[in-house]
């Protein structure tokens, strides 16, 4: 950590105030009308909201800590300008709304998700979930729901494991569509129950909670994972990453495919699908 960096406890403080400013705007909306547009793809959307939301959490990071990176889902990233500020070395990752196409559609499966690091090291993240009323924090001290700490718990056997996924994605079928069909089928024979809830962040803090035993993407974004990476992480749980056509010396929450579980015990048949779905990508290159 820099010298110069606030405390973690200080920077989660930061970025709650920043999401609670978008999830106050959200709760603000009259959600019953929502227009949507295409961002790459009908799979990949966007709306006004995420906009504004981003706008809000940006002008709420820049003034509480001027001379930070941030890193936004519509705004790509945004350099320090100030080079004597004092977050120079701190970087903000920010998905305003993470889970749009629910927020679309009138699902409450949507939230403001900002994770921060110093340096290549996560140090603090939060999920805040407007509508469920749930907003998941760490300062790297533990993980805690609404303020009460997340005990640490044990991820169960693949045969009893609760599995959230992010797989199949919609370029997992069009770049392998018998391999992914394979793996689907042994993905749904091997565990009890697979979910897709459609916010990677929320997944990731519900993974944390205990709520579920694992949480698994084959193509994310940094903004998307940052926070939920923290979260599993300070509440005893374990993360692999891949880094697929990315640098692989890139920082963990920079890769795009992972496995995360609520404990330190893996899921193997999960691991052997992130490795199938990384052998297919690099056969590909």
């Amino acid at each position: 950590m820099t010298p110069s960096a606030p405390s973690p406890a200080d920077l989660l403080d930061i970025a709650r105030r920043a999401a609670h400013e978008a999830a106050e705007h959200i709760r603000s909306l009259d959600r019953s009308s929502i227009e949507r547009e295409d961002k790459t793809s009908a799979h990949d959307i966007v709306t006004a909201h995420d906009r504004a939301c981003e706008e809000i959490v940006v002008a709420a990071l820049t003034r509480d800590l001027p001379g930070a990176r941030i890193v936004g889902e519509e705004g790509g990233a945004r350099d320090a300008v100030e080079a004597s500020g004092t977050g120079r070395g701190v970087t903000f990752y920010v998905d305003p709304i993470d889970g749009t196409s629910n927020f679309a559609a009138g699902l409450p499966l949507f939230c403001v998700s900002i994770g921060v690091a110093v340096g290549r090291e996560l140090v603090a993240g939060v999920v805040d979930a407007p509508i469920l009323g749930q907003v998941f924090t760490t300062d790297g001290d533990g993980a805690r729901l609404n303020g009460e700490p997340l005990p640490p718990r044990p991820t169960r056997p693949a045969r009893d494991a609760l599995v959230l996924a992010g797989f199949p994605g919609p370029r997992d079928l069009v770049e392998d569509p018998q391999g992914t069909l394979r793996d689907m089928t042994r993905l749904g024979d091997e565990v009890s129950a697979v979910r897709q809830p459609g916010s990677a962040a929320l997944e990731l803090a519900w993974v944390a909670a205990g709520w579920a035993d694992a949480a698994m993407h084959t193509r994310i974004n940094a903004w998307d994972v940052a926070a939920g990476f923290a979260l599993v992480r300070a509440a005893g749980g374990s993360i692999r990453t891949w880094p697929g056509e990315r640098d692989a010396a890139l920082p963990a929450h920079e890769h795009p495919a992972y496995v995360a579980c609520t404990g330190q015990g893996r899921i193997p048949v999960l691991d052997e699908i992130g490795e199938a779905v990384q052998a297919r990508r690099a056969a590909a290159m």
